[in-house]
């Protein structure tokens, strides 16, 4: 595989072009060997990319005979992917919440289980506006804090479902920051979003202490499983957004030091978490005194995704 798609497809040796039809038959055989689990959609996702159409306008032309540029592009871009270089890595974008997001080695790439992150912190808004009898969402006044924002993909996604609310997103690292900010220029939120580099609250700790809602999807995965993780995890996305510790809990412990002081009563903390751990950050939550509401909310597939958790008056013992 090293030099991509192999010499002998249908029509290089005749000196007639290879249809779409004849590439993808050859790649899928050449992706399935090399162990790559859908590859008759990566195939189709890469010749797409190559050719500058969708996957409808592939099938539109698949008969067709295709032009050397892009063959050769194909090629290209199938052997990146037969070495397990993850597919949105190789086009360059991925899509999360209906909304086109660049992303590269800088940044973990969005998962659609982390949309229940902002479906939510959206219900619990409308919840809240319920409660207090207002007739708009209370999120209109909100300020909200992303911490550990990555490619921006929550903030983004709360800044263009909330069109008043206050964005804060911040990250340790510089290289994401500016993957987050180009993002948020794509989807027409840069205005409104305020950045900042550091490690979890520490950016705004002089800042302010009163957001209404912090939502997170921080490393979770248990450090001794990073080596099992699948090669496109564990070879490609950064390291700092995927370890979570020996025990996985890490950061939850941090994000709960520091949330319910960064959250003014009634404010709500909501983090993603990984499998199996909603018993275990669920107890470390009802630990903390200024907490209350505590408790779990599942994905589609039925699994532990989110733990929410509300910032009320310490409780005395």
């Amino acid at each position: 595989m090293r030099g991509g798609l192999k010499s002998g497809v249908r029509g290089r040796e005749s000196g007639v072009p290879p249809t779409a039809a004849d590439l993808l038959s050859q790649a899928v055989d050449e992706l399935t060997a090399q162990g790559i689990l859908t590859p008759r959609l990566d195939a189709e996702v890469l010749l797409a990319h190559a050719l500058g159409s969708d996957r409808a306008g592939l099938y539109a032309r698949l008969h067709e005979p295709l032009p050397a540029g892009p063959v050769g592009a194909f090629g290209e871009l199938l052997r990146r992917r037969a070495q397990h270089e993850p597919l949105h890595y190789i086009t360059g974008v991925r899509e999360f919440w209906s909304l086109e997001f660049t992303v590269d080695p800088r940044v973990l790439i969005p998962r659609p289980e982390t949309e229940v992150v902002v479906e939510t912190a959206l219900g619990l808004f409308s919840q809240s506006a319920i409660r207090f009898g207002l007739d708009l969402p209370l999120a209109m006044q909100s300020a909200i804090l992303d911490v550990g924002t990555g490619s921006g993909c929550l903030a983004i996604a709360l800044a263009k479902e909330l069109a008043q609310a206050e964005v804060w997103a911040t990250d340790i690292s510089p290289d994401a920051l500016a993957v987050a900010r180009e993002n948020a220029r794509r989807n027409g939120v840069a205005e409104r979003i305020r950045f900042l580099q550091g490690d979890l609250f520490l950016p705004i700790v002089d800042e302010r202490d009163d957001f209404d809602l912090i939502v997170a999807n921080p490393p979770y995965v248990v450090r001794s499983e990073l080596a099992a993780l699948p090669p496109e995890v564990r070879g490609w996305e950064p390291l700092v957004a995927l370890d979570g510790g020996a025990d996985g809990l890490d950061f939850y412990r941090r994000l709960l030091d520091g949330g319910p002081t960064s959250l003014r009563a009634g404010g709500w903390l909501v983090m993603e978490i990984g499998h199996g751990q909603g018993g275990a950050v669920l107890r470390l939550a009802r630990e903390r005194r200024d907490l209350s509401a505590c408790r779990c909310v599942a994905d589609y597939a039925g699994r532990e995704r989110v733990i929410i958790a509300r910032r009320g008056s310490p409780r005395v013992n």
